[in-house]
């Protein structure tokens, strides 16, 4: 049986059906999936297989959520489309290759560096009003 490339396990289960939204200390407690925490008190648990949870990671953001100024100056946009997509790339980025949380700041308009983004693979999916990056640490 031929093995998934990440690309198509991403396109597997980086959708909705395999996405939970709900209270954080709810899935905390359950220990669901790999997780995200909101500011509202909501979290994402990110259903994958056993096989897969050590190498995924996600972040999430409300996606309308208004940006603050420091945040816009950075990605030299207050669009919340553009940004949040930047921004949680580049925290599943960091989680999957342990970086230091916050090392990505410094990362012109918050896009990936090249050399890192080769290391990892990701896709978005939108859960109610919840934009999520799903994440894997390559393959090889």
């Amino acid at each position: 049986m031929r093995t998934l490339t990440d690309t198509e396990l991403l396109a597997r289960y980086a959708v909705p059906d395999h996405l939970v939204l709900g209270p954080s200390a709810v899935l905390r407690a359950r220990d669901e999936g790999v997780r995200s925490h909101l500011p509202d008190g909501r979290g994402v648990a990110w259903q994958v297989p056993e096989s897969l949870v050590r190498r995924a990671a996600i972040d999430a953001e409300l996606r309308d959520h208004p940006v603050n100024g420091s945040l816009a100056r950075r990605v030299r946009s207050t669009d919340p489309a553009v940004v949040w997509p930047r921004w949680t790339q580049c925290e599943v980025t960091a989680k999957l290759l342990g970086l230091p949380v916050l090392s990505w700041l410094g990362w012109p308009g918050l896009i990936v560096p090249g050399d890192l983004a080769r290391q990892v693979r990701v896709d978005f999916a939108t859960v109610d009003d919840v934009l999520v990056c799903c994440g894997l640490r390559a393959s090889g």
